[in-house]
């Protein structure tokens, strides 16, 4: 794989590969793809197997990336085929086999994809590499949602959770909580959900990521909503609002407001009517800043409706 010394990176082909991934970050795709083949041409002729493989199974990924589905698995599984058998590159052979389901489920073939992480899984496990485990049961739980199998592919998150929080990974860890939560919440385990919930938002909070914690005191917000819990529902998303709006992501910001909205829109003894009015409107001035017509007309057409049966109350 690419080699560095105290972060630098000190032959020529780990260099250029580096280059593929500063072109890949700028959207030269092209410049991208022609250094990871000259990366992977100078591993060749240097007998770096893996370093070839690594080259190569980044090449996929860029080409999984512009949805070039053919060009990404041959890459892939020339990576695969280098490492196959090489018992110091295991790790660079489970992560190619990922990125290979990966394309075989962007495909449409689930069936491949489950059969080539499943192997990823047996090789990974074999070494003990936790991160890569975990995310391979992460896909692995992915693959069962677009099939509509639920039960397994919560029992496929919480393998990824357990080994993302052995390795200390609290970040995937949080994003895997997330995941199982909606879950949860879907098949109305609501004490459940928010336990995982609040797991999820300190993982987060302890990380300093605001976006995520956002993420999860909205979705605890609209928990709380679901069950009637008018005033945990406000002070969790009253909070989400605050975040989203503090790291700019004003798409998110204007759904939180939507969703307070109805906390205080919900009746005239537990919300508040006048600032469900005020949290409607900067809601769709938000969608109408982000030049969202969709968001903002459905905003408008539940403010009205509101509006409407204040009138009649």
């Amino acid at each position: 794989m690419p080699r560095t010394s105290q972060g630098k990176y000190v032959t020529e082909a780990s260099k250029t590969f580096q280059e593929g991934d500063n072109h890949w970050h700028g959207g030269r795709y092209d410049k991208s793809r022609e250094c990871y083949l000259q990366a992977a041409r100078m591993y060749h002729d240097s007998g770096d197997a893996e370093g070839e493989a690594f080259a190569l199974s980044r090449l996929g990924e860029l080409e999984l990336s512009l949805d070039d589905y053919r060009e990404a698995e041959e890459a892939l599984r020339a990576a695969v085929k280098l490492v196959r058998d090489l018992a110091d590159a295991q790790n660079t052979y489970g992560e190619a086999l990922i990125k290979l389901s990966k394309v075989q489920m962007a495909r449409g073939d689930s069936a491949d994809a489950l059969k080539t992480i499943r192997q990823a899984q047996e090789v990974l496990n074999a070494i003990g590499h936790k991160d890569l485990l975990g995310d391979a049961y992460d896909h692995e739980a992915y693959i069962y949602l677009t099939d509509n199998k639920e039960d397994e592919a919560l029992s496929a998150y919480r393998k990824a959770a357990e080994l993302f929080e052995q390795d200390k990974n609290s970040l995937k860890e949080a994003s895997t909580l997330r995941a199982i939560a909606r879950i949860e919440m879907k098949h109305r385990n609501y004490d459940v959900a928010h336990d995982i919930l609040e797991k999820c938002r300190n993982l987060y909070r302890e990380n300093g990521d605001l976006l995520g914690e956002a993420s999860a005191l909205s979705a605890i917000g609209c928990l709380r909503y679901i069950i009637r819990d008018i005033g945990n529902a406000r002070k969790a998303l009253m909070k989400s609002v605050y975040l989203y709006g503090k790291v700019s992501h004003h798409f998110a910001e204007a759904e939180s407001l939507l969703y307070l909205a109805r906390v205080e829109a919900f009746d005239k003894e537990q919300g508040d009517f006048e600032r469900a009015k005020a949290h409607y409107k900067r809601s769709i001035e938000l969608f109408d800043f982000l030049g969202n017509d969709t968001m903002k007309k459905a905003v408008l057409e539940e403010y009205h409706n509101f509006l409407n049966r204040m009138i009649v109350s």
